[in-house]
């Protein structure tokens, strides 16, 4: 009889205690704020060993701390050697706005001086496209007519039709706007790499039925004109 009195004790006490702890935990977790990281029990990967400039480091072969930079690297607003057209054409993208103003006098110069150093292909096409459908479709519609969605709302005026705008617009002012931003167009230097601006620019005169040459050709037979 006291053996079971022991037993039914037992039984009760130990589920009061499993209680007890499930809402000392309960309490302790609802405490913390949601910016506590909690207990951190190996730190290795959080407080790892610094080396100071110019000293030994056993982790590397050659015993160095400081590591030489891979092949190609360019420092920060730096280029390599120009050797030929192409790659000063390259430059002059890259450090776009070093080389000319946002203003009326960076734009002409920029059409005068820039071509679009990139080869084109379908590939370049096809990746101008995608871009296009993401950035530039929204206002100059898929077909470059300037009737884009946010154009049809009446919540901006109407963007002009490709085919008319890029007949004697050279490559170097395409890539000046979409850097700088043209009218009420902003600046999509942000959003689009040098490589990314080139492409599309490819694409936007493949959809006025223009090429780069001959709207590049306009241009500068339009520049002789106007000096005579």
């Amino acid at each position: 009889m006291n053996n079971r009195k022991n037993n039914s004790y037992m039984k009760s006490f130990n589920g009061y205690t499993i209680l007890l702890f499930a809402i000392s935990v309960l309490i302790a977790s609802c405490s913390r704020t949601p910016q506590d990281t909690g207990r951190t029990f190996f730190t290795d990967m959080m407080d790892s060993q610094a080396y100071e400039s110019n000293t030994t480091n056993p982790n590397f072969e050659d015993g160095r701390t400081d590591r030489v930079p891979v092949e190609g690297t360019i420092a920060r607003g730096m280029l390599a050697e120009v050797k030929n057209n192409e790659q000063e054409a390259y430059h002059n993208s890259y450090l776009h706005k070093r080389y000319y103003t946002n203003d009326f006098e960076g734009y002409e110069k920029a059409g005068v001086e820039l071509k679009n150093p990139i080869e084109l292909s379908d590939e370049v096409l096809a990746e101008g496209k995608k871009i296009y459908k993401i950035y530039c479709e929204v206002c100059h519609d898929a077909k470059g007519t300037g009737k884009g969605t946010i154009v049809e709302t009446g919540a901006f005026p109407p963007v002009p039709n490709y085919s008319l705008l890029l007949t004697n617009k050279p490559d170097g002012k395409l890539f000046h706007a979409i850097t700088y931003g043209k009218n009420l167009m902003g600046s999509y230097s942000a959003q689009l790499t040098v490589e990314d601006r080139w492409k599309v620019i490819y694409y936007i005169q493949n959809l006025a039925g223009v090429s780069s040459s001959s709207s590049n050709a306009a241009n500068e037979e339009e520049i002789n004109t106007s000096e005579n």
